[in-house]
């Protein structure tokens, strides 16, 4: 068996005695991890996702076992709170502080002086049992296609996310997204190909991700995309980058190229007084994406868009046009007084030659936000000449 295929085992003890002594009866089948205190213990657990099993001494300094539990018990990720902690216990630890432990969410106790067979036992069974629940799990809420989330797994992250948003008060923008005329691909190449199509976009789609970012397809070229901590209008920015590489995918068949595009519903919490459920963030953004499959001009349709009617639209355009600008620019003044002006133009000259790296990182965020800005106010503007040209067309 490689190093890779072994069952990862942290054992928490102030005692490297106690620690060397679990660590030899666990063997070679096994790699241990070492901690010598609740909070060591927890940035490992936070930092690999490969460990499937948790000895914890109950008494130790800075952090104790119970604390480390807690910590455990109560985390937001489901893998981590779901680990088997088996609490070490010493003659001196009464039943009622074994009985708190077990509240708390203990998985199992030994008591020192343990045996090799104590170990071993619950090492083996209890180990097995998490990497095999882990890969029901992974199985339930994974779309077998792709390996992406499939609707179950996005429900769950989703509804935590927008929990998250709520509660931390920032923005999440949601883009649903079809491969248009994914039924007619099917109908014309089979399903062999189809299915090769939507691999080769999951693998595009999921190059471009940042770690905060939430994947999932839905079956049927149906890809849904959580963005944490993003306004609509970078949603936007993101949908069109998603467009522009799946718009460079060619596909070859024995007699001719297959290409392909993506159509998208975008939605976000941003401008909403209430609080949203997940379930209706997925469904307006399900209802614009309708919009955009059934005008395929419109790639990326926003879902406030849809909420104007046709007979309004003019009307719409005209009273909220003024609002909007007068908005964006006291956003844009706003965000350059975070930035010296001599600053500021320095900056802009190195971003027009190419000069990036002339942009110290801690400035680049005030740098984002003025474009950001400004990308908003160009975007409306040219939407209204779009607008005014379809008119007199």
């Amino acid at each position: 068996m490689s190093q890779s295929e072994k069952t990862q085992v942290l054992i928490v003890d102030d005692s490297t005695t106690i620690r060397n002594v679990i660590a030899k009866h666990l063997g070679e089948s096994f790699v241990t991890i070492h901690a010598s205190d609740g909070e060591e213990a927890w940035q490992q657990i936070q930092s690999n996702n490969a460990i499937s099993l948790v000895f914890a001494d109950l008494h130790m300094p800075v952090m104790n076992g119970m604390m480390l539990l807690k910590q455990i018990r109560e985390s937001d990720c489901e893998y981590i709170s779901n680990l088997p902690v088996i609490m070490i216990t010493g003659h001196e630890d009464s039943d009622a502080a074994k009985q708190a432990s077990y509240n708390m969410g203990a998985t199992d106790f030994i008591s020192k002086p343990f045996s090799a067979l104590d170990i071993i036992s619950r090492a083996g069974s209890y180990a097995k049992l998490n990497q095999k629940i882990a890969t029901l799990e992974q199985n339930v809420t994974h779309d077998g296609l792709t390996e992406l989330l499939n609707k179950q797994g996005l429900q769950e992250l989703g509804e935590k996310a927008i929990a998250g948003a709520h509660r931390h008060q920032f923005e999440l923008s949601i883009l649903t997204m079809q491969i248009a005329d994914i039924d007619g691909v099917l109908s014309k190449y089979g399903k062999k190909i189809t299915e090769q199509i939507i691999v080769s976009v999951a693998n595009s789609l999921k190059k471009t991700l940042r770690q905060e970012d939430v994947l999932a397809h839905l079956g049927s070229g149906r890809f849904v995309l959580l963005l944490p901590m993003t306004k609509a209008f970078r949603a936007h920015i993101v949908g069109l980058r998603f467009q522009k590489t799946i718009d460079n995918l060619a596909f070859q068949t024995d007699d001719e190229i297959i290409r392909i595009q993506l159509a998208s519903g975008l939605n976000s919490t941003e401008g909403y007084n209430e609080h949203l459920t997940f379930a209706e963030l997925s469904l307006q953004a399900e209802k614009a994406l309708e919009a955009s499959l059934q005008d395929r001009a419109s790639k990326i349709v926003r879902h406030d868009e849809t909420l104007i009617g046709e007979e309004d639209s003019e009307k719409h355009s005209e009273s909220s046009e003024l609002e909007t600008q007068e908005s964006i620019g006291k956003e844009l003044a706003a965000d350059l007084q975070k930035l010296d002006t001599a600053v500021f133009n320095r900056y802009m000259s190195a971003i027009m030659t190419g000069e990036f790296e002339k942009i110290p990182v801690q400035d680049v965020e005030n740098m984002i936000e003025p474009l950001e800005s400004f990308l908003k106010y160009a975007y409306n503007q040219l939407q209204t000449e779009l607008e005014n040209y379809k008119k007199k067309t």
